[in-house]
């Protein structure tokens, strides 16, 4: 009998201490504002990326460079008529401070308006407001706001034909 009683008064010392024990966790969770991108203007989209009259001569080809400063370079057989060119301007709203990244495609095709000749764009660049020189990050001021601007190299033929060369590129923008 002294084992029965000394078996139960070690079981219920057992029991009392395998009571279940609990912690505490946390749940975590960042909202961020939706990243948008839209032209100077407020339109989704972008404005013109315009590098202006050029001539080129027939036997020479040659390249014209629009930085993200808006300032146009021709070289080769390739001479500017009017300095009326533009960079593409783009404006970013999204949560404060964050910094951001842009994309760039390696190059973009320009057709001829009612034909079939093409030239490349390539060598595109970003310049963010928030960044002061050409580079592919940013970041978003204290009211979630920063812009860049794109420019970029107009790859022509000799005897390129004459008319209006029109085409799209896509450009990205992520929060880093």
């Amino acid at each position: 009998m002294r084992k029965l009683i000394f078996g139960a008064i070690l079981l219920t010392a057992f029991a009392s201490q395998a009571k279940a024990q609990s912690i505490t966790a946390q749940a975590k969770a960042e909202v961020t504002s939706q990243l948008s991108i839209s032209d100077n203007t407020g339109t989704v989209g972008g404005t013109t990326l315009n590098f202006g009259k050029i001539a080129v001569l027939a036997g020479s080809g040659g390249t014209c460079t629009l930085s993200t400063a808006n300032s146009v370079l021709a070289s080769g057989g390739v001479n500017t008529i009017t300095s009326t060119t533009s960079n593409a301007i783009f404006t970013l709203t999204g949560t404060a401070a964050r910094t951001y990244a842009i994309t760039l495609p390696a190059s973009a095709i320009v057709t001829r308006a009612g034909g079939a000749e093409t030239m490349t764009v390539d060598n595109l660049k970003a310049r963010p407001a928030s960044a002061g020189s050409d580079v592919l990050t940013g970041t978003l001021d204290s009211f979630g706001s920063d812009n860049f601007t794109i420019g970029g190299q107009l790859n022509v033929a000799a005897a390129q034909p004459d008319g209006a060369y029109v085409g799209t590129f896509n450009v990205t923008v992520a929060y880093n």
